[in-house]
């Protein structure tokens, strides 16, 4: 099984990774904000699941919340369909998406798209 992991270099994507590894499962791809779009691209068209992990949680701008939480889903989900991807994701949101402040707000939206995907 080939697994994807966003936000791979965060608290929780690296403690994944290694459980993963401990697992025995042997092609995951990690995918952080510093990986390439061509990156994204080869691992969307392969994944048969995805841990979608990734999001902003500490800007130095508030704009930067829903261009990293609901922007990157966007992209994400994007890329899925392009490749006619239907692999199972599992989306890790907030608390926070139920509170009225620009972090929930954004948080709110990209689980709202992954529900419609």
């Amino acid at each position: 099984m080939k697994i994807l992991i966003t936000g791979a270099n965060g608290f929780i994507g690296k403690n994944l990774y290694h459980e993963l590894i401990n697992q025995g499962y042997k092609e995951i791809y990690v995918y952080d904000i510093n990986s390439t779009k061509e990156e994204l691209e080869k691992y969307c068209k392969n994944a048969d699941f995805v841990f979608h992990l990734a999001g902003v949680n500490r800007p130095k701008d508030h704009s930067e919340f829903m261009k990293g939480n609901f922007g990157f889903t966007t992209e994400l989900l994007e890329t899925l369909k392009k490749y006619n991807n239907k692999a199972p994701i599992m989306l890790s949101s907030s608390i926070q998406a139920t509170e009225n402040n620009e972090y929930g707000k954004s948080k709110k939206a990209g689980e709202k798209l992954l529900l419609e995907y």
